[in-house]
């Protein structure tokens, strides 16, 4: 039976830290980005379409992909009245997160939720102050727990309770309703490297690899890899056709192919039904010819993947079971089958060094993949990067807000200075931009009409100027 009088409030926490749904908490310089983009809050959407459906009185607020300042969001909290609010603060947005719920009626029951109450739920409780905190993953809990507010699930944290469990895993993710559409700004959810407006979904929760540095996993509490089914998921591709005009879905799972049984399913799904639609998929470098046929023949315009790095020892330091040749092979691959290649590469990596990162990038570049992301290889707490950058004692400070993820390397290696990795991240995007300058101009031309497609001409005009003038320098 529902509790008419429970009244929830699902809120993404406003700032400029990229919180729910981002993997890397990611900061922006200043509130006015060049580039509007903000990940969708994928256990925050899900968690709220499921209590709808149960009959609960639930609205998902993304204060931060919306922009809003403290103000504006506890004026709206002030109007809704909700009996609870869930959020998800996070280690490097701490003195800010606790701020603005310290500031929130105290007859409002603050739930936390996400990475930072998984990892360390005591520690949340406290420094945060909220009434509960949940590890794990939560949409069910919440469930559990709205359906019986006296009755504590066993994956929550709470003054009186401090000792808890993670949760079973949902095995048949299809029993969860489509996530949230309604209260979310669809329109700030556009993966830049997708074409023109697009949508994203999630088919899957997990992985095949278990890499050093992800925090993904910790989430879940294990070693784990779920599926939706083909027919679930092509259901929810056609919903979205019919209420939504889009261009491309972004399919933002933590890895795509890592079934081959899932992802060859949905291709044949979609193709079987005759759905035309256009998609990216995020994905890894194990993927075989055949499921890498289908994608392009369902309708996949981008395949992206974590090459992470060409150097065996690296690779092994990881650990990710890549080969060099197959990682490049795959760029030619999957531009022969008319997609584009979009690769992840990480400088700083455990066994690196200035010249293996340098002689990476130059090799990576020389295949010539169609888009790039470089990131400086980041310890975050939790993970096993983490507990084994505090034994070797690489890591600069223990204190996570104080990783500047955007600007320098959390880590110093005896042979490779932090100095010298964050040189090598600048030097990497300053090698890109030459090269796609003077030899690969199809990539500014994609960005161009891209931008064209989604907000107009003349708002590209002066988005293009300042970027030209950012490659030049």
């Amino acid at each position: 039976m529902t509790d008419n009088n429970v009244k929830i409030l699902i809120l993404n926490l406003p700032g400029l830290v990229l919180k729910a749904g981002s993997r890397w908490y990611n900061t922006t310089k200043t509130e006015n980005a060049s580039l509007r983009y903000y990940p969708y809050p994928w256990f925050m959407g899900y968690a709220t379409s499921l209590l709808k459906s149960k009959g609960f009185k639930t609205k998902l607020i993304d204060a931060c992909a919306m922009g809003w300042s403290e103000k504006q969001t506890l004026d709206f909290i002030k109007e809704y009245c909700p009996t609870h609010i869930v959020s998800e603060p996070t280690w490097v947005s701490i003195d800010e997160d606790k701020k603005l719920l310290e500031k929130i009626d105290s007859n409002i029951v603050k739930i936390a939720v996400g990475n930072y109450a998984t990892n360390y739920p005591v520690e949340c409780l406290e420094k945060i102050k909220v009434d509960l905190v949940v590890a794990g993953e939560y949409e069910f809990p919440l469930l559990e727990y709205f359906n019986d507010t006296k009755k504590l699930p066993k994956n929550f944290v709470s003054k009186n309770k401090k000792e808890f469990q993670m949760p079973e895993l949902v095995t048949d993710l299809d029993k969860s309703p489509f996530p949230d559409r309604d209260d979310t700004p669809q329109r700030f959810y556009n993966e830049p490297s997708c074409y023109g407006r697009n949508i994203v979904m999630n088919s899957s929760r997990g992985c095949r690899l278990r890499c050093s540095y992800c925090n993904v996993e910790n989430m879940y509490g294990k070693h784990a890899f779920r599926v939706r089914s083909a027919k679930n998921v092509v259901d929810e591709i056609e919903e979205l056709q019919k209420r939504f005009d889009f261009d491309e879905i972004y399919f933002d799972d933590d890895n795509m192919v890592a079934s081959k049984e899932h992802v060859d399913g949905i291709c044949k799904e979609i193709i079987k039904r005759g759905v035309k639609v256009n998609f990216l998929c995020m994905a890894d470098g194990l993927v075989d010819d055949e499921t890498l046929g289908l994608l392009a023949k369902a309708g996949c315009k981008t395949y992206k993947f974590g090459l992470e790095h060409l150097d065996a020892e690296v690779l092994r330091a990881i650990p990710k079971p890549l080969k060099r040749e197959r990682s490049l092979e795959i760029i030619k691959k999957t531009q022969k089958l008319g997609m584009m290649s979009y690769v992840n590469l990480i400088v700083g990596l455990p066994e690196s060094t200035w010249e293996k990162d340098l002689q990476m990038l130059k090799d990576v570049y020389k295949a010539r993949p169609d888009l790039i992301q470089i990131a400086i290889a980041t310890p975050y707490p939790g993970t096993i990067f983490y507990k084994k950058a505090q034994e070797q004692g690489w890591l600069l400070d223990d204190d996570i807000r104080k990783f500047d993820v955007t600007g320098g390397s959390a880590v110093s290696y005896p042979n490779y200075s932090s100095e010298k990795i964050t040189e090598m991240f600048h030097l990497g995007w300053r090698m890109w931009y030459k090269h796609v300058l003077t030899s690969q101009p199809k990539t500014l031309w994609f960005f161009f009409t891209s931008e064209v497609r989604r907000n107009g001409f003349f708002s590209t005009i002066g988005k293009a100027f300042s970027y030209f003038i950012k490659m030049f320098r």
